[in-house]
This record gives structure tokens, C-alpha cells and sequence, in this order.
């Protein structure tokens, strides 16, 4: 699923765009689907969104190990 979201986020099509949207409402309140997410946007060079998902990842990160991963990778962005 994240191979295809990944190629067309670089498009922004509008079929990728209500899939998107449909995936965020279903998964919007897991701390893996931000990180993922934060990932994929650290990966096309958009930090600062990418900045603002390991936030939201952080936000719903369930123990301390994850929080503090999530931290490092956030905090990597400079």
C-alpha cells in the first residue's frame, strides 16, 4: 500500500488524494500510521511536514521506547 501512496504523493492526483484522506480517517489515531507517514515525507524532502507527523507520532506513541525513537528521528531533521 505505501509503495503506491509514495509515488503518487509526488503527483498528488485526485484519486490519491481521497485514498489518502479515507487511510487518515481509519488510521488517523495510530502513532504507526504518523510515523510512517512522517517517514515518507522525510524521504521526499518535506521536512517540515514531516516534522509536524513524528509530532503526531510522539502525541499517540503508547510507551517511552517509541516516544524516545520518534524523538531521535524527529529531532534528526535539524
Amino acid at each position: 500500500m505505501w509503495q503506491p501512496a509514495s509515488t503518487a504523493s509526488r503527483d498528488e492526483s485526485p484519486v490519491f488524494s481521497s485514498r489518502r484522506e479515507e487511510v487518515r480517517r481509519q488510521v488517523g489515531g495510530d502513532h504507526a500510521y504518523h510515523a510512517t507517514r512522517a517517514d515518507l515525507l522525510r524521504r521526499l524532502g518535506r521536512s517540515q511536514k514531516s516534522r509536524a507527523a513524528y509530532g503526531k507520532a510522539i502525541e499517540l506513541a503508547g510507551n517511552t521506547a517509541e516516544t524516545a525513537y520518534l524523538t531521535r528521528r524527529r529531532d534528526q531533521l535539524g
